[in-house]
């Protein structure tokens, strides 16, 4: 399934339990459509990657993503809990999976379907949480590892041919200040909309795998190691009608949490809207009033010259020298 299909599928589902029509028939009718789940939903992809039963193919596909080999390779695993608190000037946030190695150092993954203006804050936010969160038991500032994968389906870097990007901080030379701490974004789009053919690393085989099983395919993807265990757990018919609901319940949470945050932000655009008219207003009121009032003393000077009987060509140099603004 593609991510429309598989939205189309919960939305029918839940419209089907609201009306109290029989849900198992209409999961049963998708199951009969489509043979996979869409992999990467968040909570079918948590399943997969954050399932201790799959837990090798989870590490091997994190080698791949940040590019680790031989003893640097991460070789165990330990879930964490995904959400780390808020508190007074921070906002609680939650990632799609997360986990640690025997030394503790932190590996975060992350999904994201649709660009906004404000992707990019949080990431960073999330990354400055996790940070703190890697901060070593008894020490001020000594911080643990941080590896952070975001899989995106839109480009960050556009103009570049390359869709793996491994941020970082780095001087203007290029050379790196903190060893500790890389970002590493992954472009979806990017990767299936061109020809990377000549890609033979672990991540891409890993990206053709996903790709392979969203469209339906059956079978073997020539000299590729992972599409078979996706197939298996991504089989339509393995996930529970209780799993269902709750996806398509979030999905409609979703949908009510997000038209909440448009009708605020609505609100908030039009109270700043007629705060910048009123602004404007009263700014093009001191204009016309300055300008009116200008005039009206003008025309009260003339007026004054004419009744103590000054002759009309001095009045009309008067006039002259009033409209550009001079003193007479």
């Amino acid at each position: 399934m593609n991510r429309n299909q598989y939205a189309e599928m919960l939305k029918e589902i839940h419209e089907t339990r609201v009306s109290g029509g029989d849900v198992a028939a209409c999961i049963a009718k998708y199951c009969k459509r489509y043979k996979f789940a869409y992999l990467y939903n968040d909570a079918v992809f948590r399943m997969f990657f954050g399932n201790p039963e799959y837990v090798k193919w989870t590490i091997d596909f994190l080698n791949a993503a940040i590019k680790l080999d031989g003893p640097d390779c991460i070789s165990e695993l330990t879930f964490v809990d995904p959400s780390l608190p808020g508190g007074p000037f921070s906002k609680e946030i939650r990632s799609d999976l997360v986990a640690e190695d025997p030394e503790h150092n932190r590996i975060v993954l992350e999904i994201q379907h649709k660009d906004s203006a404000d992707f990019p804050d949080r990431i960073v936010y999330y990354t400055s949480k996790h940070t703190a969160a890697s901060k070593l038991p008894g020490e001020v500032y000594k911080l643990r590892d941080l590896n952070f994968v975001v899989l995106q389906m839109f480009d960050a870097y556009s103009d570049s041919k390359r869709y793996r990007h491994e941020v970082c901080f780095r001087n203007e030379d290029g050379k790196r200040y903190f060893d500790k701490q890389t970002l590493i974004l992954v472009e979806l789009q990017k990767f299936y909309e061109n020809s990377y053919n000549a890609d033979n690393s672990p991540l891409a085989q890993w990206l053709r795998a996903i790709e392979f099983v969203n469209n339906e395919n059956e079978g073997a993807l020539a000299g590729n190691p992972y599409v078979e265990v996706l197939q298996k757990f991504a089989k339509l018919s393995n996930f529970s009608i209780d799993f269902f609901l709750s996806e398509a319940k979030d999905m409609v949470d979703r949908e009510y949490e997000l038209s909440i945050e448009r009708r605020e932000a609505r609100k908030e655009g039009l109270a700043e809207g007629r705060a910048e008219g009123r602004a404007e207003g009263r700014a093009e009121g001191r204009a016309e009033g300055r300008a009116e009032g200008r005039a009206e003393g003008q025309n009260a000077t003339l007026e004054a010259m004419r009744k103590l009987g000054v002759p009309e060509e001095k009045i009309r140099e008067a006039e002259a020298l009033l409209k550009s603004g001079s003193a007479v």
